[in-house]
């Protein structure tokens, strides 16, 4: 990595590696990780469920898709990771250092979710629903690791409010659409693009979305932590139906 490399451009890179090497661990032995499916197939319905009421809001539906779906286990992870090691260099040159560290930022968030993931799967001992998910939470005691992802997402969300205010940023973003495509970094455009338009949709209204997401997960980790066995019920009830 050259030392005239953009600072942005290095954190990219950093939690690119980071979350490569998570991704081909998993993979490589993935017999240590039976339940690995089961549980992000849980955690995507228990967050569906969760914020089904801001996704149901035209302002909100956009981020909720990037935010629960594309960030938190995203569609074609792998790939899109590779698709991102090759073009860091182009990025680098073509987009500003903040949208970089933006970008590298989303990807430390995608392997804290996954590490997570792949940690409390190992703990699972019964039958997965709510009850067992906090158990699990105690059995492992990884409050500080929730809380750090937690505010990460705080972060990130502030960030990227911040970098959609700059039209000159999406603008460019969407001028790469043709060559990203055409250079086989397609499914890495569509990322930054999604994220971007989430973000522009919803204008001000940004920060009571993030606002909305880290106050509901603190107050379910809270309640773990204290030993509920229904942390969610708030918002779903005995669920998520899965």
């Amino acid at each position: 990595m050259g030392s005239d490399e953009k600072p942005g451009a290095e954190h990219l890179a950093l939690h690119t590696r980071e979350s490569q090497v998570l991704l081909d661990r998993l993979e490589k032995h993935a017999e240590d990780y039976p339940r690995l499916a089961e549980l992000q197939h849980w955690q995507r319905a228990r967050l569906q469920e969760t914020y089904a009421d801001l996704k149901r809001q035209s302002r909100f539906e956009l981020a909720c898709v990037f935010f629960l779906e594309e960030l938190y286990g995203g569609r074609d992870m792998q790939a899109r990771d590779a698709q991102l090691e090759r073009a860091r260099p182009v990025m680098s040159r073509m987009l500003p250092d903040h949208l970089l560290h933006a970008v590298g930022e989303a990807m430390r968030l995608q392997w804290m979710s996954m590490d997570l993931d792949a940690r409390l799967s190992q703990a699972l001992e019964g039958e997965l629903d709510q009850a067992e998910y906090a158990r699990a939470y105690r059995r492992l005691d990884v409050w500080d690791a929730r809380q750090e992802q937690i505010r990460l997402i705080d972060d990130l969300g502030r960030l990227l409010k911040r970098t959609v205010a700059k039209p000159m940023i999406r603008r460019l973003v969407r001028w790469m659409h043709a060559p990203a495509v055409a250079a086989g970094f397609g499914k890495l455009q569509e990322f930054l693009s999604e994220g971007l338009e989430a973000f522009g949709e919803m204008g001000a209204d940004a920060d009571y979305f993030v606002d909305t997401i880290v106050d509901r997960e603190t107050r379910a980790l809270e309640r773990m932590r204290q030993g509920s066995d229904q942390p969610f019920d708030e918002w779903i009830g005995g669920g998520p139906e899965v």
